[in-house]
């Protein structure tokens, strides 16, 4: 079983690789026959044609940034610049990252300066949930890890024995019939929401989990809350409970 799994995938990526091989040979000779038969009046109209591209690429990007550092530093936006906003959050930060990504000091920041600019731009969209709208997920490193239990696969058994804030968190959002769920990695955050299918998650992950996780969900507002890791990443981590009370009373009706 498992050797025909793999002959499935070699497979696929022979198809592929053929794809792309195909798509680059063909580019190669369309701009060899170019090279060799254009004029040089297309030459010309062929580079006017990308300084002109790459004028309006830069006018868009430098909105997208003038919209970003405004709303970040007014805490809320509207209308055409939210829209600005959210554009450059898909396409600006992502490249900032790209570009930082010898030096992870400055891609930390990144993060950081994403998540908050994310919740931001979630509140500005001015809307108010129902508590049973609303899901929040937890990174399985919050769970203390002499604990026993096996808290991931059903938060429900927790004990509540106070040595993380799992337990505090189940009492709250009981009383607010708010659905809780650990996630041990992307693949179960994401079925776990195709499975609930929220109108709201609040998430509690360290920062490049969460900027990951927020710009692979589509549709779904997410807040962040980057959880705080007194033993190093992965470990024993904790979270402010009341900063995710307060972004439920927020944003609940």
């Amino acid at each position: 079983m498992q050797v025909k799994y793999l002959e499935s995938n070699i497979k696929i990526f022979v198809r592929t690789s053929i794809i792309i091989f195909t798509v680059f040979t063909s580019l190669l000779i369309i701009f060899s026959v170019a090279y060799a038969y254009a004029s040089l009046k297309a030459y010309n109209i062929i580079l006017i044609a990308f300084i002109v591209l790459i004028a309006i690429c830069l006018l868009v990007l430098s909105l997208m940034c003038m919209a970003i550092i405004y709303t970040y530093r007014n805490r809320k936006a509207g209308g055409f610049l939210l829209m600005l906003t959210k554009a450059g959050m898909q396409i600006m930060l992502p490249l900032a990252l790209l570009f930082a990504k010898a030096n992870s000091q400055l891609k930390k920041h990144i993060r950081f300066f994403y998540i908050e600019l994310n919740n931001i731009v979630v509140e500005s969209d001015n809307k108010k949930y129902k508590a049973k709208e609303i899901i929040i997920l937890l990174p399985h490193c919050l769970q203390n890890s002499e604990c026993g239990l096996k808290v991931t696969s059903n938060p429900g058994l927790c004990r509540r024995c106070g040595k993380c804030k799992i337990g505090e968190l189940l009492d709250y959002t009981e009383k607010r019939n708010i659905g809780v769920f650990i996630a041990t990695g992307g693949t179960v955050a994401r079925n776990i929401i195709k499975q609930n299918k929220p109108k709201l998650i609040i998430s509690v992950a360290c920062e490049r989990d969460l900027m990951s996780g927020m710009l692979d969900v589509k549709g779904i507002p997410v807040i962040g809350v980057t959880n705080q890791q007194p033993n190093g990443p992965c470990i024993n981590t904790d979270v402010d409970f009341s900063a995710i009370r307060n972004r439920v009373e927020q944003l609940t009706y």
